[in-house]
């Protein structure tokens, strides 16, 4: 009998030893796919990378307009069960409610709107959770975001290769973490964090006219290229497309101009007529420019794509100006689908270009550098070559440029979808909302938060600057001939 224990403690060993090793390589195992999703093994290419960036600006976009126009009350729980199948089951219910009940007491006398749910858990009030300051806290958490990816990628190295191309898991915690953490920021705080966003826009517009224009020029170009490609002769082929486009475009703007003309033009309303005027003046000044031989590397296509841009710009000044003597649109409550729509249409097409042809965009906005390696890989194509697992074949490259254009995109997003909104906070007594901000704000009130004059100027120096960097790159060549060789023959 005394063979018993002895026996047991020789089987018991070697099975101890083999589960504890199961059981540490399972933890090993799990360890490493934890720290390849967390750290650098999730890694994609580089172009792949800025694609799901631009798809993550889209998706808060998104988002943004879906709290901001039918947001409300987050609330979890707060229902009874009522339809339990027995007494035992309802009698259960009512203890863990009356357990529950205090703690949920305590977290819900933070919030104005707790008398509303008195069985559930808030998690932000409407005025948190739904309108222009929801649109607010998303940008601001992507403004956060894409900041702290900015400061990463900052010189030439492998490290901020890594930080723009890995990290996959850590970054959608922070990002997690970072939307979560702003419904505890006031609202008050966050009107200061529009009126920054107000301003800092000018550099994203700024940024989309450098784009814009390097896109039109390319738009033009490659269809060349597909025209010399081409068997097809005469005007059916690309050539033929190029001045479709054209047409179309110009039939826009002119149209355009008509319109605005009749709508904000009146005899009472000197400086907008001047605005449109010039916007047709300068727009006709530089497609004759374009189409002279001190110009001969000008496109009608890319002319015709800045006077659309700029009698966008001038609509959507015209209808930021808050005298509503001159401006019919003053008395709207929400923006206009118009400058919605048109406004994320362009902002699409230059993030797009960007993500498409990063390095091309990067020459765009700062010039062509000694940084040779900061384009990285994205002239590969979008496919699992172009990713490499090995740390050490991870070549330096430099993408702070692309975020802070990212950063300046969220700071627009906030204007864009609220219509360069001013509606305060409407903070009352013990920080909570009046009455405005409870749902019972007048439409003659609501109205006038989307008119301003420094959204007005804000869109019209815009517009003067897409012009002025437009008609610089069909001057530039011919007036620094002397000094700087362009590339481009004169015939004169």
């Amino acid at each position: 009998s005394s063979l018993g224990p002895a026996m047991g403690a020789l089987l018991s060993a070697p099975i101890s030893m083999l589960a504890s090793c199961a059981g540490s390589l399972v933890a090993s195992c799990c360890a490493t796919a934890a720290c390849k999703a967390i750290g650098f093994g999730c890694v994609v290419s580089s172009r792949a990378a800025s694609v799901a960036y631009i798809a993550l600006i889209m998706l808060a976009v998104v988002a943004a307009l879906g709290f901001g126009n039918g947001g409300g009350d987050i609330v979890i729980g707060g229902s009874y069960n009522h339809t339990a199948d027995s007494w035992l089951d309802q009698m259960r219910d009512q203890a863990m409610g009356s357990v529950s009940g205090g703690g949920q007491s305590l977290w819900n006398q933070r919030f104005w709107c707790a008398a509303r749910h008195p069985h559930g858990w808030v998690l932000c009030c409407e005025d948190v959770c739904a309108g222009s300051f929801s649109v607010y806290r998303f940008s601001f958490t992507l403004s956060l975001f894409f900041g702290i990816l900015a400061l990463f990628t900052v010189g030439t190295t492998r490290a901020g290769a890594k930080a723009h191309r890995g990290f996959w898991f850590a970054k959608a915690l922070l990002l997690l973490a970072l939307l979560v953490s702003s419904l505890w920021i006031t609202n008050g705080w966050l009107q200061g964090f529009r009126e920054f966003a107000r301003y800092s826009s000018f550099l994203f517009l700024l940024l989309q006219i450098l784009l814009l224009i390097d896109f039109a020029y390319s738009w033009n170009e490659q269809w060349l290229g597909y025209d010399e490609a081409s068997d097809t002769e005469g005007m059916c082929g690309w050539k033929g497309a190029i001045l479709a486009s054209s047409f179309l475009l110009y039939a826009a703007s002119i149209t355009g101009w008509v319109l605005l003309f009749t709508t904000f033009g009146s005899a009472e309303c000197p400086a907008q007529q001047t605005l449109i005027s010039l916007t047709l003046v300068l727009c006709l000044a530089l497609t004759v420019i374009s189409c002279s031989k001190i110009a001969p590397h000008g496109t009608l296509l890319t002319s015709a794509t800045v006077c659309a841009y700029a009698t966008y710009l001038c609509y959507s000044a015209l209808a930021s100006h808050p005298d509503a003597a001159c401006n019919p649109l003053a008395g709207r409550v929400r923006e206009s689908p118009l400058d919605l729509v048109v406004g994320l249409m362009v902002a699409a097409i230059t993030m797009a270009s960007t993500a498409w042809n990063a390095a091309g965009s990067r020459q765009a906005l700062i010039g062509s550098g000694g940084e040779a390696a900061s384009g990285g890989d994205m002239q590969a194509p979008l496919d699992a070559s172009a990713a490499d697992d090995d740390d050490d074949k991870v070549a330096p490259e430099s993408w702070w440029y692309f975020h802070l254009m990212m950063t300046a995109c969220s700071l627009y997003m906030a204007m864009l979808l609220t219509g360069w909104s001013t509606e305060p906070a409407h903070i009352g007594p013990g920080h909570v909302p009046t009455a405005a901000a409870q749902g019972a704000l007048s439409p003659n009130v609501a109205s006038s938060y989307s008119v301003g004059l420094p959204s007005f100027w804000v869109k019209v120096l815009s517009q003067w600057v897409c012009l002025a960097l437009y008609a610089w790159t069909l001057l530039a060549p011919y007036l620094l001939r002397d000094y700087r060789d362009f590339g481009i023959e004169f015939d004169f």
